[in-house]
This record gives C-alpha cells, structure tokens and sequence, in this order.
C-alpha cells in the first residue's frame, strides 16, 4: 500500500519504534502499519468515534511522536489533523462498531493485530449457516 511505503521512506525509525509490539505480538511491521493506515482511513471515512486495538493503539503512539511528519502525512492524506483522543479501555461497544465498519470496508480483520473479538464478528457475518 502506498501510504505504508510513504511512512517507512519518511520516518524509517518507526520500523524500529514498532519492532518490539511486532515481535512480542508476532505481526510484522508492514501489517502493523498497514492496519494503522488503514484506521486512520476508517476514521476520515465516518464522523462517528472509533476505536483503534490495542497494538494498532500503540503503533499510533509511536506515529504521532514523529510530530511533524505525521501532521503533514494527516493533512496531505485526510486534509486534516486527525487528533488521538485517549477514552476509556474496554468500551466495547465502540470497539465492536469500530469492527463492523472494518468489514466493511476491508472485509476480514487480521486477528493477530484486532483480536478475537474482530475474527468472531467476522465469523458471525460470513456463517453461510445463518445466512440460508
């Protein structure tokens, strides 16, 4: 995906910012990145509140200490500065909404980066059981 190739070229130390989440959740850094983009994409898409997994969260973190670079990435890509609003851990709900909107736009959610809760869901959707 363009936008991963343009954050590895740009700021080539978050490989190594986000090389221990890789490692301790056994994902690499192009599906890392891969999944904060594409968060990142879901949030420009919808007004309504989402929220990130836990590891994308992290990777998040990491992103947005590279200040400049990811407030011209924000603005060059969403036309705004997309701001991380910390909320409260656990809301369920949101995070459930959050993987809805994901199906829909990318279809199965990786489960090593959003988890079990994101796999169920899609299992939920694609059971050809439940849909006769």
């Amino acid at each position: 995906m363009k936008k991963v190739s343009e954050i590895k070229r740009e700021i080539p130390l978050i490989v190594e910012k986000i090389d221990n989440i890789c490692k301790q959740y056994k994902v690499t850094t192009d599906e890392l990145i891969l999944e904060l983009v594409r968060f990142l994409d879901l949030i420009h898409s919808t007004d309504q509140k989402l929220s990130p997994s836990y590891i994308v969260d992290l990777a998040w973190h990491e992103f947005i200490l590279f200040t400049r670079f990811y407030e011209q990435f924000c603005i060059k890509h969403y036309s705004r500065f997309i701001h991380h609003t910390p909320g409260k851990n656990g809301d369920a709900k949101l995070f459930k909404k959050t993987i809805k909107l994901y199906i829909n736009q990318y279809n199965e959610p990786n489960s090593k980066i959003w988890g079990e809760i994101a796999k169920e869901e899609w299992e939920s959707l694609n059971c050809g059981s439940c849909h006769n």
